[in-house]
């Protein structure tokens, strides 16, 4: 079997709550710093998501020695706490927004046991982000599981959550992320028709994926510096491919339920 080179993989990381709660979608900010400087120390850079997908378009791989990391809801712990690490290693990022929460709180339908209210990022601090080259995508407008929705209402939260987020920042929306990981064959034609890159939240790094179903690394389950070096040099797969099998096996144990 041909070895596999770096750039056929690509580990597209999934955070949401930078905080000290210890809830499924809470990572703490030491966590944090030590998840950064492994990717550093590993020589690795981040990028944003539409710029990874772009770069797989035009080439046919993903870029060398490359992560992507991403953060759904758009909590304004990320902004307060995440985005000065981030900026210390010349990092960028892809925060995903819902739309009617921005300048809000965690106050949509299954927020997570645990993590309590956790207020969410304005527009001024969304805009700031963009400055520093973070990339802004949508989450949808209300945070539901799509699966549930119309047709009508699919296409409101996929594409409406675009066109508005694109009229309050001024800046072009090129990527998307599923609530809660979950989508069928409808949402997912709505959002490949739509946008650049979708993200699901299963469970291992990416490969030859679409592009409307990117599988996310929950960093709820990298512990520390040395599973994250790891994780990025390929050497996690097996523990991936357990632990996802564990969730699927298992999904009412955690909030955020998973579609593979």
């Amino acid at each position: 079997m041909a070895e596999r080179k770096p750039s056929d993989r690509l580990a597209i990381l999934a955070y949401h709550s930078i905080d000290e709660t210890g809830s499924v979608v809470s990572v703490s900010p030491r966590r944090f710093a030590d998840h950064m400087n492994a990717i550093a120390e590993a020589d690795f850079r981040a990028v944003t998501l539409a710029d990874a997908e772009e770069h797989r378009a035009s080439s046919g791989k993903w870029p060398d020695r490359a992560v992507v990391i991403t953060f759904d809801d758009a909590f304004s712990n990320v902004h307060e706490l995440a985005l000065p690490v981030l900026q210390e290693h010349g990092f960028t990022a892809t925060v995903f927004v819902i739309n009617d929460y921005i300048d809000s709180a965690n106050e949509w339908e299954r927020s997570p046991p645990g993590l309590g209210r956790q207020t969410t990022m304005n527009e001024a601090q969304l805009a700031a982000l963009a400055t520093e080259g973070w990339e802004i995508g949508a989450h949808t407008k209300t945070h539901p599981d799509l699966r549930e929705l119309s047709d009508a209402q699919l296409e409101e939260q996929i594409v409406g959550s675009r066109t508005d987020l694109e009229q309050r920042l001024g800046r072009s929306v090129e990527s998307f992320a599923y609530p809660y990981g979950m989508f069928d064959q409808r949402a997912e034609r709505i959002a490949a028709d739509h946008y650049r890159a979708a993200c699901t939240t299963r469970l291992q790094r990416a490969g030859s994926d679409t592009r409307s179903r990117l599988p996310r690394i929950d960093t709820y389950y990298v512990r520390d510096q040395a599973m994250m070096r790891r994780l990025l040099l390929g050497q996690l797969d097996g523990y991936l491919t357990i632990r996802r099998w564990a969730r699927a096996i298992r999904p009412t144990k955690r909030r955020e339920p998973i579609s593979d």
